[in-house]
């Protein structure tokens, strides 16, 4: 047998897995009772109408309400299956679209009564699709594997291009049903005027309004005339352009803000349970970018950190790339007490080269975003020290992140007291010499 084969689960390894599901699914009762009690009840009334339906003899409905049981799996399998966290928030509001579209909407003839309650599910679906958008773009945009990063603004478009592209497939999928099925999912709707370049008595390119009187067909007389469908179509598109360029809006707030002010979108966008995935095989937190290459980064001999980053001496990775190395302080002073280094010898700041100290700034961003977003953390202090005047302890550039939880009575700020020196002396004195290429004249 090829060594890449993938061998079938055995008997035992399936019931070790239902088991774990089982566990899980009680586990998530447990710690999200008002989220279970939602799939409950709502449950419980499609397998009510289920019942009526059948004693009907109605098994359209009867199938639609099956097909609503199964599409209240989804978030379930998103979560379980692509180890992809949905917002209790986001789980509610899916629930219930598809509740309102399938049961109330379909069965109870809602579309029928209430003449806003199309437009509401169609401008929810542009909010739900938005969000989506958000969240595949974010994951990608987060992950190693995928090498360019988007900007918050490009996310946003991104979004809501997947959130329209969405609603005209869905204007097409009607369009089929009714023109190969004989349904009426393109409403029509009563016109009484409309303008039109084939009546024009001249026979020129301008449209002339036409006001409808009245209108016969097959012998019946009709109050106007019937658009099949257009209109229809039209609403419904440009209501889900409005919940697509909202929630893209909110995403792009929520993806700037990510950490500060963003607690309120993050309900409603999903992310991605990195602590549920497979563990990598050196079993750091962040799954690490491949390392490329080539000639091993500058060492110095009796450098500690040096020694870390050539894997001579032990740490507790957190985080690698070719370039950098994150892993855990082990004075143990703070809770995630965070150093990210460059894998490159330099003494500080002061000598690391450019592209090497944004290196360490980049990953440095990168842990901190992933300890808010994924670890529970409120904030990160990120501190540094160069040179031995400043406190630096270990010859070798280092950024310390400590992570913050609100009221956790850390101060990782110093109180440096009050200079009085005069601030315009002192920028006099400080201030660095404007380029040539600034002013024309040399510094």
């Amino acid at each position: 047998m090829a060594k890449n084969q993938k061998t079938r689960p055995t008997k035992e390894q399936r019931k070790a897995r239902r088991r774990e599901e089982f566990s899980a699914v009680r586990r998530q009762a447990k710690e999200h009772p008002k989220l279970t009690a939602t799939y409950f009840v709502l449950r419980l009334l499609v397998l009510a109408v289920m019942v009526l339906e059948a004693l009907k003899g109605n098994y359209y409905n009867v199938f639609l309400c099956g097909l609503t049981l199964v599409l209240f799996l989804i978030p379930t399998f998103v979560e379980h299956r692509l180890h992809i966290d949905v917002p209790n928030t986001l789980e509610v509001i899916i629930l219930l679209f598809i509740f309102s579209a399938e049961i109330l909407g379909e069965i109870q003839e809602y579309y029928l009564i209430f003449p806003f309650w199309d437009t509401m599910l169609h401008t929810m679906n542009g909010f739900l699709m938005a969000a989506i958008g958000v969240a595949m773009v974010d994951i990608l945009n987060r992950s190693d594997k995928f090498k360019v990063r988007l900007s918050p603004a490009f996310v946003a478009l991104v979004a809501f291009c997947f959130s329209m592209t969405t609603a005209v497939v869905w204007e097409f999928f009607e369009y089929a049903m009714d023109c190969f099925f004989g349904m009426d999912m393109q409403k029509d709707t009563w016109v009484q005027a409309f303008s039109t370049v084939s009546l024009n008595p001249d026979g020129k390119n301008t449209a002339v309004q036409v006001v409808v009187d009245s209108v016969a067909v097959n012998g019946q007389n009709w109050p106007a005339y019937l658009d099949i469908g257009l209109h229809d179509t039209m609403k419904d598109l440009l209501v889900n352009f409005v919940g697509a360029v909202v929630f893209s809006t909110l995403g792009m707030v929520y993806l700037k803000s990510r950490g500060k002010g963003g607690r309120f979108l993050s309900r409603f966008i999903p992310r991605l349970k990195t602590a549920e995935l497979p563990p990598a095989p050196d079993a750091s937190l962040l799954k690490p970018r491949p390392l490329t290459a080539g000639e091993a980064p500058q060492a110095v001999e009796d450098c500690v950190f040096c020694a870390i980053a050539q894997g001579k001496s032990p740490c507790y990775k957190i985080y690698e790339d070719d370039a950098t190395l994150a892993f855990l302080d082990i004075a143990g002073d703070a809770e995630g007490h965070t150093l990210v280094i460059p894998k490159a010898h330099a003494e500080s700041l002061l000598d690391c080269p450019v592209e090497a100290a944004a290196q360490v700034l980049d990953t440095a961003q990168r842990v901190a975003e992933h300890y808010v977003n994924n670890c529970g953390y409120d904030g990160v202090n990120i501190l540094g020290a160069n040179g031995k005047a400043a406190q630096q302890s270990v010859p070798h550039f280092h950024l310390h992140l400590i992570p913050r939880r609100s009221g956790d009575g850390l101060n990782a700020w110093p109180k440096l007291g009050k200079n009085w020196e005069d601030l315009e002396e002192v920028r006099r004195r400080l201030a660095l010499p404007v380029p040539a290429d600034e002013t024309g004249e040399n510094p």
